[in-house]
């Protein structure tokens, strides 16, 4: 079920809205469990088995580490400092087991799941054995709720949070229908208030909500639906396809994918903040990133932040870790010594990184593929710093910033290649393809016919146009908001009339060049796949 659907809107969140407003404020968290479970449960056609099994798991196991977090204080209490370390390390190593147990729990079902027949496959083959796939049944969320469940039992270990008594709630916050299909990836700490203490509603969170849900629609229905047609164009027909028309397609799907996934999160922000509740920031204008790692601080912030606090801030602090670190001191100079134990806690991440998005070996290339270019450019930053002072260029320019930029921007395109080819094969060819002329030349004699063949027949230089348009106004907006400017804040301070008025034109233009008809497909949400 789309989040730009009918359905959604005048179902599922409207009448959730409704009664959330007229619910007694004690009572406001059973109206959004009730609401979640009955769209999860139509979403996935009533295979919830994996999600309530998780729930319960993580909800025992979260009261044992609480458990053990208060036997340790209590034990600790009035002892000299060399017996409280004793103590502490001896629950330490018990919370640690209770919590590998947990999340090797949570994980065994996005294993066999997801990566079952992957890991079949792989390891048929390296065997030299046949493996038939198995048809597993893949529950809508699994990678976003698992890792909400993982981060929840590191958190409730760490004493960060203290676990969650009622088993309803807890599955609120797995289960929250606005987080569960596409993100963002939010921690309990960030919800746990806002989900059951309720704030009281004012005109701001019905107005400024507003606004973020026409501002997130505008982006995946006017936009993400139009140029869906011609990066689908290159990926489903590219042994047909070249010369400067692939660019156009690969930079195509590139804004797709960002308009599809941001316009969501936006139209979720919005829905949620109507109700008085702030999902975490999943975007940051990624497209102002002047390298890969600030690209990555920017784009589908929440991702970044778990494998941030949770693999690589857990392999980092590792024995082995402290142990190769202590290694380099010795044999490197201070700048290398750093990262190389560094380079190893991120091969891992960006390993995660790309077997999350996908089962398959094209998935983990995307992610290493990223590892590979970070690692070249902090490995190789001596030098370049060394040949920047040679050539006399300023780092700190505009011009140098502004090069960054586009650097960046092509390195990603590239990655976004990877990522929706059809397998690494296909991605060279596509590629390699860029240099064909005379499909080049093509291009500029017939541009509709190279851009979207004959998929489409109806799409015509109007199409273009509102594509042109809606990319001016996103650019437009995210500069402002990049230079602090905050549009979006200045149009809801605006006098009511006229923020009324601008309302009214952006839902009448989402209305009129929407991509309704038939060529377009207004149900896919490509990060609902993960």
């Amino acid at each position: 079920m789309a989040y730009t659907s009918f359905l959604w809107f005048f179902v599922f969140f409207l009448g959730t809205y409704l009664l959330y407003i007229v619910i007694p404020k004690n009572w406001k968290w059973l109206v959004l469990l009730l609401s979640s479970w009955s769209f999860y449960t139509i979403s996935v056609k009533g295979h919830v088995l994996p999600l309530a099994l998780v729930t319960l798991g993580v909800w025992g196991i979260g009261l044992l580490l609480q458990k053990q977090n208060e036997a340790c204080k209590a034990a600790v209490k009035g002892k000299k400092r060399d017996e409280k370390k004793v103590i502490k390390k001896r629950y330490a190593k018990k919370k640690g087991w209770l919590t590998a147990g947990g999340v090797l729990f949570s994980l065994a079902f996005i294993l066999v799941l997801k990566y079952g027949n992957f890991f079949g496959e792989t390891f048929s083959e390296l065997l030299g054995a046949d493996y038939q796939p198995v048809h597993f049944i893949q529950p809508l969320g699994i990678s976003f709720y698992t890792m909400q469940a993982i981060s929840y039992l590191v958190d409730v270990n760490r004493g960060r949070v203290k676990a969650c008594k009622n088993p309803l709630k807890l599955s609120l916050f797995l289960s929250f229908m606005f987080t569960v299909v596409e993100g963002p990836i939010a921690r309990y700490s960030e919800m746990e208030q806002q989900l059951f203490e309720p704030k009281k509603l004012t005109q701001r969170h019905f107005y400024y909500g507003t606004m973020r849900i026409l501002w997130g629609l505008f982006k995946t229905v006017v936009i993400a639906n139009r140029v869906a047609l011609i990066a689908d164009n290159l990926f489903d027909y590219y042994t047909e396809r070249g010369g400067l028309a692939v660019l156009f397609g690969i930079m195509a799907y590139t804004l797709q994918l960002y308009c599809d996934f941001s316009g969501v999160m936006d139209v979720l922000s919005g829905c949620t903040y109507m109700m008085g509740i702030e999902l975490p920031q999943n975007f940051n204008h990624p497209f102002f990133a002047k390298t890969i790692n600030e690209f990555w601080q920017r784009w589908h912030i929440t991702l970044g932040g778990f494998l941030r606090d949770y693999v690589f801030y857990s392999i980092s602090f590792s024995a082995p870790m402290k142990s190769l670190s202590a290694s380099a001191r010795k044999r490197l100079s201070t700048y290398y010594a750093a990262i190389v134990p560094t380079s190893v806690a991120l091969f891992f991440v960006w390993f995660c990184n790309g077997l999350w998005h996908g089962s398959g070996v094209k998935y983990i290339v995307y992610g290493l593929y990223y590892y590979v270019l970070m690692m070249l450019g902090m490995y190789l930053e001596p030098l370049a710093e060394k040949l920047c002072k040679v050539l006399r260029i300023n780092r700190q320019s505009k011009p140098y910033q502004l090069f960054q930029i586009v650097r960046t921007f092509a390195v990603v395109n590239i990655g976004m290649l990877i990522f929706r080819a059809d397998d690494l094969k296909a991605a060279v060819h596509i590629l390699l393809s860029v240099t064909d002329m005379k499909k080049t030349v093509f291009l500029f004699h017939h541009p509709l016919k190279a851009l979207y063949g004959d998929m489409s027949p109806g799409f015509s230089i109007k199409e273009v146009a509102i594509i042109g348009l809606g990319v001016l106004i996103i650019f437009a907006v995210s500069l402002l908001s990049e230079l602090g400017k905050k549009p979006l804040e200045r149009l809801y301070n605006m006098k009511p009339a006229v923020r009324s008025a601008i309302y009214m034109a952006v839902l009448l233009a989402i209305i009129l060049f929407g991509a309704y008809s038939e060529n377009y497909d207004t149900n896919q949400m490509i990060y609902a796949g993960f």
